[in-house]
C-alpha cells in the first residue's frame, strides 16, 4: 500500500472518529476524558504488535521530552475544539497546520517555500475568508472552538518532524504502541485522577469504536511517515478536514454550504503547500 493511500486511510479513520467524540461530548462525557480514553485503549489493542516490534532506544527516548508536551497540548486544544464549535466550521482552521510547518521549517531548518507553497498560502487565507465573513480575527474571537482548533494546527505542526524521527529511529508498529502508552500518561495530569476513576465514563458505548479507529489511524499514519516526507502525509490527511465538514451536515445537521467552499479552498491551499 503506497503512502499517500495509507495516509488517506488515516485521514478517514480519524476523521470518523471526530463523529463519536462529539457525540460523546454531546451526551455530557467530558472532552478530557473523551480525549484520553482513545490511548489506554489503542495501546491495550496494540500491545502484541508493540512487543513484537520493540524497537526501544535513546533516539526514541530523548525525542519524546520533545514532542510529548507539545503533542499533550495539542490533542487538549483540538477536543475543545470538537466540544466547542460544529465540526464543519471548527476543523477547517485545522488546514493552517502545513502553514505553521512551512513557517518553523523555514525558521528552524532554512527550508524555502517554492512558488506553488505561496499560492498554497493565499488559498489558505482565502478559504479562512470565506469561512469567517472577511473578517478572520473578529470571527475567531466569537469561536472559540475554531481558535482552539488553530492553535492545536500550531502546536500539531510543530511535533510532526519530531515524530517522524522518532519513527524513523524505531519502527512505525513500535511508534503506534509507544506513541498510545506515552499519551496514556502524559494526558493524566490534565484529565484528572477524578475523571479517569468516574466508573459512569466507561458505560459510554463509543469508548471502544473510538480506541479502535484512533489506534487504527495511527498505524496507518506511522506507516505514511516513513514511506513519504512529512509534508506530503500532513496534505493528504488535510482531506480529512473536507470529510469532517460532510460529517457535520449529516450526522449534525450543520449549514455546511458556505463552510464547505472554504474547505475545499483551504485542504487545496494545505497540499499545494505540502508539495
Amino acid at each position: 500500500m503506497s503512502g499517500i493511500t495509507l495516509a488517506l486511510l488515516s485521514a478517514f479513520l480519524w476523521a470518523t472518529n471526530d463523529i463519536l467524540n462529539k457525540k460523546s461530548i454531546i451526551k455530557g462525557y467530558s472532552e478530557n476524558f473523551v480525549l484520553w480514553i482513545r490511548f489506554p485503549i489503542g495501546a491495550v489493542l496494540l500491545l502484541p504488535l508493540g512487543i513484537y516490534f520493540w524497537s526501544f532506544n535513546l533516539s526514541v527516548l530523548w525525542t519524546t521530552f520533545l514532542w510529548l508536551p507539545i503533542e499533550v497540548m495539542a490533542s487538549v486544544f483540538f477536543i475543545k475544539g470538537i466540544k466547542f464549535a460544529p465540526l464543519s466550521v471548527g476543523m477547517p482552521f485545522f488546514a493552517f497546520m502545513p502553514l505553521f510547518s512551512a513557517i518553523f521549517g523555514y525558521i528552524f531548518l532554512g527550508e524555502k517555500i517554492e512558488i506553488s507553497g505561496f499560492l498554497g498560502i493565499v488559498l489558505i487565507l482565502l478559504g479562512s475568508i470565506v469561512i469567517t465573513g472577511g473578517s478572520v480575527a473578529s470571527f475567531l474571537k466569537a469561536n472559540r472552538g475554531s481558535f482552539f482548533m488553530l492553535v492545536s494546527a500550531v502546536l500539531f505542526g510543530m511535533s510532526a518532524v519530531i515524530g517522524k524521527l522518532a519513527i524513523v529511529k524505531s519502527n512505525p508498529y513500535f511508534f503506534s504502541w509507544y506513541y498510545c502508552t506515552v499519551m496514556t500518561f502524559g494526558l493524566i495530569p490534565l484529565t484528572g485522577f477524578k475523571e479517569i476513576a468516574y466508573k459512569k465514563n466507561y458505560l459510554n458505548p463509543l469508548n471502544l469504536p473510538m480506541g479502535v479507529l484512533f489506534s487504527s489511524g495511527m498505524i496507518a499514519y506511522s506507516l505514511a511517515l516513513e514511506k513519504i516526507p512529512v509534508s506530503y502525509t500532513a496534505s493528504a490527511e488535510r482531506l480529512a478536514i473536507i470529510l469532517d465538514v460532510i460529517y457535520g451536515k449529516i450526522f449534525f445537521g450543520e449549514k455546511i454550504k458556505k463552510n464547505f467552499l472554504g474547505s475545499i479552498l483551504m485542504v487545496t491551499g494545505a497540499v499545494l503547500l505540502s508539495l
